[in-house]
């Protein structure tokens, strides 16, 4: 089974490796095996690491509509 480092994935995804390991961290992916070693990642761990990198759905905020003033 091929594993892969935190610096090894924040390379091939574009980004800091504090990022991988703070997302990692959140979403239960991967493995820290503390110390030195630090995190591994295989390849399905890629995929969902991948998937919570990707940016959330806007949701519409509702409004409040301005009340003119009593004239």
């Amino acid at each position: 089974m091929e594993t892969q480092t935190v610096y090894e994935v924040a390379d091939e995804f574009r980004c800091g490796r504090e990022k991988i390991a703070k997302t990692a961290r959140e979403h239960g992916i991967g493995m820290n095996l503390g110390g030195s070693a630090g995190w591994r990642f295989t390849a399905a761990d890629k995929e969902a690491l991948r998937e919570a990198l990707k940016p959330k759905q806007a949701v519409p905020v509702a409004r409040r509509r301005r009340r003119r003033a009593a004239a």
